[in-house]
């Protein structure tokens, strides 16, 4: 593989997990399904000529590609296990590839099948599995898989987020499964250490934005609320209720999401609208956690309910509200719009800081800020003599 190619197969495995996430989410004969997969197509006749031959090979979550290692992320790894469970281990593919053997190929990496696929060699798709005694010390000389970078992984979730909720103008449901399990990558990243701060995903598109804030607030939330010492199933639906917490901004016309300035009353007017948008789809959702529902509807009352929707006295908000609206905020400042700069994490942490007792519930700031801390303060120089 020459330079450019390593980056170039990365796109295709990239284009085969998603055309097979939408498989999950629709059926094989969705336009997007068809859509992502003649992407593939051309772009695996481009890195190889009709006659030519590569091989595949799937070692423990690497890809041997043709003999070299190719750089792993989380869509890479995502091809290599759905295969696996598959019993597949080895496939080779000619330049010649079709329309219909691709899609045979999707179809493997999906996990909803009706009915059930099995791997069916043809005359440019072939399917094996790798005899281990054969490879020795090649295995582990070849392994290089890192874990995916923060990036990578906010990059590959927020897509998939994307994915999930793009029926929701159209009164699509939502796939809970696929939520959960971006919830538990998140909580797997945790695990790893990952720094949920210097994690947040720089907005690349405006019109990305709805998206990659949601993931930024989950993220943050998940931190938060491990740190707090929370754990089990309310961990994963507080995870959830943070990445669903601005679904009701999709019923928004996407020109008065992306306004570069001070909306009009009339479209101010709209945007408050959008928690009671967003807890009413979520409820005739069904799968979805009622922590979801909450937070949704909640996330913009403020600690001192002068916020919206306008709540009764004595209203109690959930826990979950007051991290999710506490994350919201300081992503909110923390990213850059059309209308500002971002702002440092100092001046952030100031003003939420400023807002403890009023807007937000002050304990629970406390606690995110020293996290916040923790996480911008530099490694100790070592001592010297």
């Amino acid at each position: 593989m020459n330079k450019k190619q390593p980056a170039a197969w990365q796109d295709f495995f990239r284009l085969l997990v998603t055309a097979a996430a939408n498989v999950d989410l629709y059926s094989p004969h969705h336009p997007q399904v068809s859509r992502l997969g003649s992407k593939a197509l051309e772009l695996v006749r481009s890195l190889l000529d009709a006659q030519t031959r590569i091989d595949i090979l799937l070692i423990d979550q690497n890809i041997i590609l043709g003999g070299s290692p190719l750089p792993s992320n989380l869509h890479t790894i995502r091809f290599v296990d759905a295969l696996k469970n598959r019993g597949i281990e080895h496939l080779s593919l000619r330049g010649a590839i079709s329309e219909p053997e691709l899609l045979q190929l999707i179809l493997l990496l999906a996990k909803r099948q009706e009915p059930p696929q099995s791997p069916q060699n043809s005359a440019n798709l072939r399917f094996g599995s790798i005899d281990m005694s054969r490879v020795g010390q090649g295995a582990s000389a070849t392994r290089v898989s890192r874990p995916p970078t923060e990036n990578n992984l906010l990059q590959c979730e927020r897509d998939r987020l994307a994915e999930i909720c793009s029926g929701a103008g159209k009164k699509r449901s939502l796939s809970v499964i696929g939520l959960k399990e971006i919830i538990a990558h998140f909580l797997q990243a945790l695990d790893q250490e990952l720094n949920p701060l210097l994690a947040i995903f720089p907005l690349h598109q405006q019109d990305q934005y709805s998206f990659t804030h949601s993931t930024n607030v989950c993220l943050l939330t998940l931190a938060h609320a491990r740190r707090l010492g929370l754990e089990g199933p309310l961990l994963h639906d507080i995870g959830i209720a943070a990445l669903l917490h601005d679904i009701g901004k999709l019923f928004l016309p996407v020109d008065i999401i992306n306004k570069p300035g001070k909306p009009s009353e009339e479209e101010w007017q709209m945007i408050r609208l959008h928690p009671v948008r967003g807890a009413e789809y979520l409820l005739s959702t069904p799968g979805v956690p009622q922590l979801a529902i909450v937070t949704a509807y909640e996330h913009h009352m403020k600690y001192d309910l002068t916020g919206y929707p306008a709540a009764r006295k004595g209203w109690q908000q959930h826990l979950c509200s007051h991290m999710t609206t506490i994350a919201d905020i300081f992503d909110a400042l923390r990213t850059k719009r059309a209308y500002r700069e971002a702002m440092d994490a100092g001046r952030v942490s100031k003003m939420l800081a400023d807002l403890s007792g009023s807007e937000l519930h002050p304990d629970l700031t406390v606690s995110f800020l020293q996290m916040i801390n923790e996480a911008t303060i530099p490694a100790a120089a070592p001592e010297t003599t």
